[in-house]
């Protein structure tokens, strides 16, 4: 709840975006990552974070002045365009991840997450998670019970194998049906 007078863009590292439950429990909003910027929405709504930013490793940051940058989007209309164009991107992802909470068994959310993070043309195809586990099961919006069971699942249907924060894939197409 800080006031919002800036907003970040990552250089390197990745920032986990927080909300806290009545019940303490904390929710993982976003993971932002390098190339990505975050709270550029508080800058034209004014008032306060509605979220609370944690970095997971070291990690840079540019901090940008709310004020000056609206100056610049003022005088730069191809800036301010590329802005809003980033900004609906964000919003489609929004309605996309709504969808998948309310769609999406907490096993589907598991292999969809799995398959965003598998990096184009990658022999064997593998993963490496990250971030710990247990900010993974918050951003799907499961308990990091439901995550450890569905990864054993899938582990002994043989479309995937383990190795600390390795996953390799052994089905892809049979994970893409899955998902």
């Amino acid at each position: 709840g800080d006031p919002a007078t800036h907003f970040f863009f990552v250089l390197s590292g990745t920032v986990k975006l927080c909300r806290i439950a009545p019940s303490g429990e904390e929710k993982v909003m976003d993971l932002v990552r390098p190339g990505h910027y975050f709270a550029e929405a508080a800058m034209f709504m004014g008032g306060r974070y509605p979220v609370y930013a944690r970095v997971l490793e070291p990690t840079r940051l540019v901090e940008l002045d709310n004020k000056h940058f609206l100056g610049l989007l003022r005088s730069n209309a191809d800036l301010c365009v590329r802005l809003m164009s980033t900004m609906s991107q964000r919003i489609h992802g929004l309605v996309n991840e709504i969808d998948n909470l309310t769609l999406q068994s907490g096993a589907q959310r598991v292999i969809g997450y799995l398959l965003q993070q598998l990096p184009e043309g990658a022999a064997p195809p593998s993963v490496r998670l990250t971030v710990p586990k247990h900010v993974i099961a918050s951003r799907l919006g499961i308990q990091p019970e439901t995550l450890s069971r569905v990864l054993a699942k899938l582990r002994g249907k043989h479309l995937i194998d383990v190795h600390d924060d390795q996953i390799v894939f052994n089905d892809v197409d049979a994970l893409r049906c899955l998902s």
